[in-house]
């Protein structure tokens, strides 16, 4: 019994470990494995190598109620999702996309998008990276991919910190249908 004991804390302890809480991360601009890890997702859609896809410079203001209220229904949550997105907008401040040219990605960046210039473009937009308020741990932004600024796919692009370093995870496309 005195050899048990000791067992079941360490064991207790092991199974309470709380994950540590999430922040947004300081960056002054949007590391280049985003848009590598949102490349790798969209290749798997059946967008080609040869498709370009222009890619607005800066993050964009694309944190919505509706916008969250998709990303909460990912995760089986809800919130009330006017109140979060005024709170957000008011916070995430506008930073620069790190664009390499190469890789399996077509890239081209663009100032901002053109609905008349774009039309029959895909345009991608991000959002500033923020806490994700329905799961603990995770941060990560919006990514909204259009044709010229029409018939826009949503996705969220998670991030999180360990060990000091930045790891993006598995973009996950989200459904939310725009008007």
């Amino acid at each position: 019994m005195k050899t048990l004991l000791p067992a079941l804390l360490l064991l207790a302890a092991c199974a309470t470990t709380a994950v540590a809480p999430a922040k947004a991360p300081d960056w002054t601009e949007i590391p280049a494995p985003v848009l590598s890890s949102f490349c790798s997702r969209v290749r798997g859609e059946a967008i080609s190598r040869d498709s370009q896809i222009s890619v607005v410079r800066m993050t964009q203001p694309i944190v919505t109620a509706s916008s969250l209220r998709s990303l909460g229904e990912s995760y089986f949550k809800t919130a009330n999702t006017e109140m979060l997105a005024e709170a957000l907008s008011a916070t995430l401040k506008p930073m620069p996309l790190t664009i390499n040219s190469g890789g399996s990605c077509n890239f081209k960046p663009i100032d901002h998008l053109d609905t008349r210039r774009d039309h029959e473009v895909l345009v991608l937009e991000l959002s500033s990276p923020f806490i994700n308020p329905y799961v603990r741990g995770e941060s990560g932004l919006f990514a909204r991919m259009s044709a010229g600024g029409q018939g826009a796919q949503w996705y969220w692009i998670p991030i999180a910190e360990k060990n000091g370093q930045w790891m993006v995870g598995r973009v996950m496309p989200l459904d939310l249908h725009e008007d």
